[in-house]
């Protein structure tokens, strides 16, 4: 545990000057927002005295003092510029209401119009695009006690977030900070067991009935999207300009914050796990209680997919003291605008479920398996998430050792062989060490394999009666491809040769001698 004084909250210092600060200050990342204004801390101090002073309570203000460089600057365009960012914020939303829709009122099929060789005539394509739209008005309008529910899941964690004991470290140096370093509280594990606690007494005492998100899932995601559209707008308006485009819609898209914060907390951070997974376990949870309410029985089907939820929100929680040191939060333009905010509120809750949407509503014998097949699907999973958990142990626990900034934690389960000690490496040219020790000594992305197989149990969960329960296993297949490309062309910029060698070092990239 660092020293007191090292882990003030929200307080910024400066970066040790050692050979992997250096590095992680110099990368380059995946999407990211900077600040350009920031007002020194005391107007009555040197600029010397200024730099060192600021803390994180001043983050619209700016560094007047500080040079521009190359990380301040806005590059280029990601995902198709100012139009492919807008399509994306029109039809994301359209395309979760088209699905509500068909989950809810046409049984889970995929809806078209009854005459879908007409345009206009009587039962083409725009009647049904008004029946969509009516029903989405009638049936996902907010609601008080949906509005209600949604605030009252999220005012709980933000307030966790802030109360709940846990561990406090140090980020990487950020570029838009002079190269200071922020302190997060990391106490997501901590608060799921609380929120675990909480929202099962008020269920067991009838104060609260965790089967109605199921009910009103339709409000809730309304609410959700708005949350997420707005909370975007907000930052944009009163946050940090960092590495802005000068296009407003590709800006508010991106973000233009870089480290927004409410009190102690992280609103990046938090929201990545306190909202999104939270929701989706609590989403996953309430079509267990439908079902039992419903049928009296909790079907094998809904348990996988609530224990496969389960585990993936626990694994993000015991892990949350690596996110700091990520480029993620870091450097990564993906700020906090509408691709986090939105996704983090709405789209990853919301859309992730459709299995647990699907099976809540349906008779457990319409998509029920072959006892040995359940059982088998569990294994897979289970290892599965095994798996991903010890990649994503030893990348990290690799990185903190480099960064000095390794805590120690007993949080359940600590699987062997997540920490690898005197891993083989590979130097680079930037005199940064690669790991090329186990699984990442087999595979480039074992994380990304296993996280999908994961994925892909989810869309099996609900079994073979609709279309929509494996969106999130082909989405996610694309976002990891996506993702990989821009890591690949990323590291070959910034390695150059020393990539061509890691890449003959671990030739295969998901599955060892196929890809």
């Amino acid at each position: 545990m660092p020293p007191a004084d090292a882990i003030r909250s929200r307080t910024e210092t400066p970066a040790k000057s050692s050979p992997s600060g250096a590095a992680a200050t110099s990368a380059t990342a995946r999407s990211g927002s900077t600040a350009t204004r920031r007002r020194s801390s005391s107007t009555r101090s040197t600029a010397a005295s200024a730099s060192s002073e600021r803390t994180h309570n001043n983050s619209p203000a700016t560094d007047r003092k500080r040079a521009v460089t190359a990380d301040d600057m806005h590059h280029e365009y990601e995902f198709g510029g100012p139009v492919g960012v807008m399509a994306m914020m029109t039809l994301f939303p359209c395309l979760f209401y088209y699905l509500y829709v068909c989950l809810y009122f046409y049984d889970g099929r995929l809806a078209r119009p009854v005459d879908p060789s007409t345009l206009t005539g009587p039962g083409g394509w725009i009647d049904f695009v008004k029946l969509v739209f009516r029903l989405v008005v009638t049936h996902a309008a907010p609601t008080r006690k949906a509005t209600t529910l949604y605030f009252s899941l999220i005012s709980l964690q933000l307030l966790l977030a802030l109360i709940m004991p846990g561990v406090q470290q140090r980020g990487l140096p950020v570029s838009s900070l002079g190269g200071k370093t922020l302190v997060y509280s990391c106490n997501a594990y901590t608060s799921l067991y609380a929120t675990i606690a909480i929202v099962g007494a008020l269920h067991y005492t009838r104060v609260f009935n965790l089967a109605d998100i199921i009910d009103l899932y339709g409000p809730l995601f309304t609410i959700a999207q708005l949350s997420g559209f707005g909370l975007a707008a907000i930052v944009y308006i009163t946050g940090e300009r960092y590495r802005m485009s000068g296009n407003i819609i590709y800006d508010y898209f991106m973000g233009s914050s870089l480290n927004p914060r409410l009190g102690s907390v992280d609103l990046k951070m938090w929201a990545e796990i306190r909202v999104s997974w939270m929701l989706l376990f609590a989403i996953a949870m309430a079509a267990c209680a439908k079902q039992y309410q419903t049928y009296g029985y909790v079907s094998a089907n809904t348990a996988l997919f609530a224990w496969g939820t389960g585990l993936y929100l626990n694994a993000c929680a015991k892990g949350e003291q690596y996110i700091p040191q990520t480029w993620d939060m870091n450097y990564e333009k993906a700020s906090f605008g509408w691709l986090l905010s939105y996704w983090n509120l709405a789209g990853v809750p919301f859309s992730y479920a459709y299995s647990a949407i699907y099976m809540a509503t349906h008779d457990p014998k319409t998509y029920s398996y072959p006892t040995w097949f359940v059982v088998q699907l569990f294994i897979l999973l289970t290892v599965s998430h095994g798996l991903f958990d010890v990649a994503m142990g030893q990348k990290s626990y690799f990185k903190a050792k480099q960064t000095n900034t390794f805590i120690k934690r007993y949080t359940f389960p600590q699987i062997p062989g997540t920490e690898i000690e005197n891993p083989k490496t590979m130097k680079t040219i930037t005199g940064t060490d690669l790991l090329i020790d186990g699984l990442w000594g087999i595979l480039r992305k074992p994380n990304y394999t296993f996280d999908w197989f994961q994925a892909v149990v989810w869309g099996l969960s609900a079994g073979q009666g609709s279309a929509i329960p494996y969106f999130y296993p082909l989405f996610h297949i694309t976002m990891l491809l996506h993702r990989n490309a821009r890591d690949n062309a990323k590291c070959a910029r910034k390695y150059g040769k020393s990539w061509i060698e890691y890449k003959q070092k671990v030739p295969y990239t998901y599955i060892p001698y196929v890809y």
